[in-house]
């Protein structure tokens, strides 16, 4: 410990902290870890001490080089947005403040702040080589055009064998529409990726999962049973259709991927009273939340992609892009909410938590 003794001021203020600390002496080896980095490196302190700067952060970053600098300088150095890739950490995205002990030469103090998960998204591409951003960029936009051209492809098909005018008209409509959200899709790469304010209006939560199940009838879900559980009472949110749809259709796709023979989904809307949140950049003070939840029986969430599911391209599907559940994260964060999950006994839920509109014109 860093005092005399085990239990002295020094420790509890240390594991107080509520960000990851770490002490390196001149060899760069551990010799404090408070609990906050014991959570963050998923390792015991014991083990921690165990290990140096080498062994905790990848090569690539630049962690050691700051170590250096705050040495020779005698002074604190900080840097953003240093993103750190292992199979320990999975892929994050942190502020690092590295600061000398004046009491013990060579010493120098780290301290981890993590930047939020949809900062973690778009930081994939920010702080990446070009080439690795490229790939990023096609991949992501490769998967959510995937959906709607095949919702588009489905309906054509069915225009086909469709004997009644008003079906063919609904089946156009829906070509149409989903048309358009291609080419709004491909307007939005950039948003999402460059973190530009969302274009939030006051919706009805029901007609927008009324037309992703709609989409998904034609699609991906060709076959399936949708059991929807709606609370009529619920008012409505504050948000941006386009992506709030996005991320649906990807919650009810995932679902339908995951599913046993049941071919069974679920999806139903509930009113947090309990959860109380606050959106930045409104004028609102403590919003209610509204919870959507997508329900599939099937095999779970595989134990060795749960810990790190909400980040991109971590996938446990052979031809996965792991991208879907990342998107959803960003858009509901994005938006002032959260998203939960809970498997049990092979029963998998995906729940969205959204902010209740008040006063908004």
């Amino acid at each position: 410990m860093i005092g005399n003794a085990p239990h002295d001021l020094a420790d509890i203020v240390v594991n107080a902290i509520g960000f990851p600390l770490l002490v390196i002496d001149a060899r760069n080896q551990l010799i404090e870890a408070n609990s906050s980095a014991e959570a963050f490196f998923h390792s015991g302190r014991k083990t921690l001490l165990d290990q140096s700067v080498d062994d905790l952060f990848p090569p690539s970053s630049s962690v050691s080089n700051m170590i250096s600098k705050a040495r020779t300088t005698a002074a604190s150095v900080n840097d953003q947005g240093i993103e750190l890739s292992s199979d320990v950490l999975g892929n994050r995205l942190i502020n690092l403040h590295v600061s000398p002990l004046a009491e013990r030469p060579g010493c120098v103090v780290i301290l981890i702040q993590e930047r939020a998960l949809a900062e973690r998204l778009r930081g994939q591409d920010q702080f990446r080589g070009s080439s690795r951003r490229m790939s990023s960029f096609a991949a992501l936009l490769a998967h959510e055009i995937k959906t709607p051209m095949s919702g588009i492809r489905g309906a054509a098909e069915l225009i086909t064998r469709a004997d009644q005018r008003e079906k063919q008209l609904q089946m156009a409509e829906l070509i149409i529409s989903e048309a358009d959200r291609v080419t709004e899709l491909v307007n939005r790469m950039e948003t999402l990726a460059a973190g530009n304010t969302i274009n939030r209006k006051r919706i009805n939560i029901h007609e927008i999962i009324d037309h992703c199940l709609h989409l998904a009838e034609q699609s991906f879900g060709l076959g399936f049973r949708f059991e929807k559980l709606y609370d009529p009472s619920l008012p409505d949110t504050y948000g941006d259709r386009e992506l709030l749809i996005q991320a649906l259709i990807n919650l009810i796709k995932n679902a339908c991927e995951a599913s046993d023979n049941n071919k069974k989904i679920t999806i139903k809307t509930i009113y947090n009273l309990g959860s109380r949140l606050t959106i930045s950049d409104s004028n609102s003070d403590h919003l209610s939340m509204l919870g959507v939840v997508v329900i599939n029986q099937g095999k779970g969430i595989a134990e060795a992609i749960k810990s790190r599911l909400f980040d991109p391209f971590v996938t446990a599907k052979a031809d996965g892009t792991g991208l879907g559940l990342a998107l959803v994260a960003s858009i509901v964060t994005d938006h002032g909410g959260s998203v939960d999950v809970s498997d049990s006994a092979g029963q998998t839920a995906f729940q969205i938590n959204l902010p209740i509109t008040r006063g908004v014109s």
